[in-house]
């Protein structure tokens, strides 16, 4: 097997550690502890043993992760180290050399690398900027095959933010049902839209569909390392199959807290913390970005923790990105990445100051290197 770097990854961490001001980041400012649970969680949290739980999740929390979905039981649930496990479980579980998968770009490519890795036939289907990087159906339509196993779309989308309409959703649940294909879906953004109402997740309109989230993004709580799969129980079973190769379990303190979160009222709390700062900053993007419009120009994300932004000088994204880093103290994420040089991804879930003081530098930068 032939792994190539996952360069997203590897920049961040190499990098993301060693800048004044990192704007890298797709997920909201983090939680403590402190500011999440009450007191008597907290003294409760004191008293986990810290022993080996269910290797699929533990039984209360998976039911209340199904909870979270139309129909769903505790059995289509496997609890995961982080999205990112769930990804490579999914792969693992059900593609196959030979096989086709259909992948939605600009996007998270962990799915991307790893069917390279093992042998499957990737198609990319790009998403139109000018549909507000969404997909058009007749793209999805010529580009899926008799040997297609599987479609993959992150919604709401890394990098660039946008939300499928339900009428997309419902032309691809539709495309995947004709061919009788998976529609797998990264959702871990969901519930950071903000401008509606959160939309249904493609489990709750499609019999295969499988869907890949937790609590890294939206959530707030990326040092949990909490991710699940949810799909048909059988596909579920075999990827727990294969978590028994891999990290057999997940923490026991994170599925404590993790219980607590995902419950209704709770997760509410969460969603709405995040949605308010989210919503703050983007309306200081937007004033940079206006501010500067000769410069920058982007497609205001609908949902999530970035932007995808277009520089306007011929530089390099991945060269632009270092050279911040080294002469400026910031960080950013170049469309390198994503396989699309001349944007950049900024992250808007950092505390205010920390991403107007960035934007100030970046802007400063590009404006020196075009006098």
């Amino acid at each position: 097997m032939k792994i190539e770097e996952f360069t997203l990854e590897r920049i961040q961490s190499l990098y993301e550690n060693t800048v004044e001001y990192n704007l890298s980041d797709s997920g909201v400012h983090p939680y403590s502890l402190r500011e999440l649970l009450t007191p008597a969680q907290q003294e409760q949290l004191l008293d986990v043993e810290l022993g080996y739980g269910w290797t699929n999740g533990r039984v209360e929390l998976r039911q209340a992760i199904a909870r979270l979905y139309t129909g769903r039981t505790a059995d289509e649930v496997i609890v995961t180290n982080g999205s990112a496990e769930a990804n490579f479980l999914l792969v693992m579980s059900l593609l196959e050399p030979g096989d086709e998968l259909v992948v939605f770009v600009p996007n998270y490519l962990q799915i991307w690398g790893w069917a390279r890795a093992v042998g499957v036939t990737v198609k990319e289907i790009l998403l139109r900027e000018e549909l507000g990087w969404t997909p058009d159906l007749d793209d999805v339509r010529k580009a899926v095959s008799t040997r297609t196993k599987m479609m993959t779309i992150c919604n709401p989308n890394n990098p660039t933010g946008s939300v499928l309409s339900r009428e997309t959703m419902d032309g691809l649940v539709a495309i995947a049902r004709e061919h009788g294909i998976y529609l797998h879906a990264d959702e871990v953004y969901k519930g950071a839209e903000l401008e509606q109402d959160e939309p249904p997740s493609f489990a709750d309109l499609y019999e295969k569909a499988i869907i890949t989230s937790g609590l890294s993004k939206a959530m707030a709580l990326p040092g949990l390392r909490i991710g699940w799969l949810v799909g048909p129980a059988q596909e579920i079973y075999a990827s727990w199959q294969r978590k028994d190769y891999t990290s057999i379990t997940t923490g026991a303190v994170s599925e404590f807290v993790a219980e607590i979160v995902v419950e209704p009222a709770k997760r509410q709390e969460i969603l709405s913390r995040s949605k308010r700062i989210l919503r703050e900053n983007l309306a200081l993007l937007q004033r940079w970005v206006d501010e500067n419009s000769g410069l920058f120009s982007f497609v205001p994300p609908k949902a999530g923790g970035m932007a995808f932004i277009r520089y306007a000088m011929p530089m390099n994204s991945t060269e632009l990105v270092h050279r911040l880093r080294e002469e400026r103290g910031i960080m950013l994420l170049p469309g390198d990445v994503y396989g699309m040089d001349h944007y950049i991804r900024i992250g808007i879930g950092a505390p205010a100051h920390h991403l107007e003081a960035g934007l100030q530098r970046l802007a400063a930068f590009v404006r020196a290197e075009l006098t």
